[in-house]
């Protein structure tokens, strides 16, 4: 796939099998269009059946991180920490994306900023046909918590 964006395993802190999005379609300030494969290779195929749909949760978050490190790119500094904090009202059409699906990823900013607490309207669709939609919580943080040698966790 050529696109005039970064591959996302430069955008995103994940490495290997750990990427579950292919591609960064579009993007501006406040959404993204993000793309991913169901494919044999992916990391949760079930051979016969696909991929689960609540692995949907975690394709709009990459598409969020996604488009945190492109934020970061166009400010010219590094990518922030992000966290996941919750998901509101996932919703799947069915229980498997299918083998050969094309999966597009879109994530549109609700409120919040960037590099602190946002929420995001995310879909995920086929084809033009809506699979999975949700609210996603996020919070972006400039440094990265650690715990003190001896400190509760």
């Amino acid at each position: 796939m050529q696109t005039p964006f970064p591959p996302a395993r430069e955008l995103i802190p994940h490495a290997g099998r750990a990427v579950l999005i292919d591609g960064v379609l579009d993007d501006t300030d406040d959404r993204i269009h993000a793309v991913a494969a169901i494919t044999p290779a992916h990391p949760f195929f079930v051979a016969g059946r696909g991929v689960p749909s609540w692995v949907g949760i975690e394709l709009m978050a990459q598409a969020i991180a996604a488009h945190a490190g492109l934020n970061g790119r166009r400010e010219q500094r590094a990518p922030r920490a992000g966290m996941l904090l919750g998901t509101r009202r996932y919703r799947a059409t069915s229980a498997w994306f299918s083998d050969s699906m094309q999966l597009d990823v879109f994530a549109q900013r609700e409120f919040g900023d960037s590099g602190g607490l946002a929420a995001c309207a995310c879909r995920i669709e086929c084809a033009g046909r809506l699979l999975a939609e949700a609210s996603i919580i996020i919070v972006e943080m400039d440094t990265v918590p650690t715990l003190q040698s001896g400190a509760a966790p």
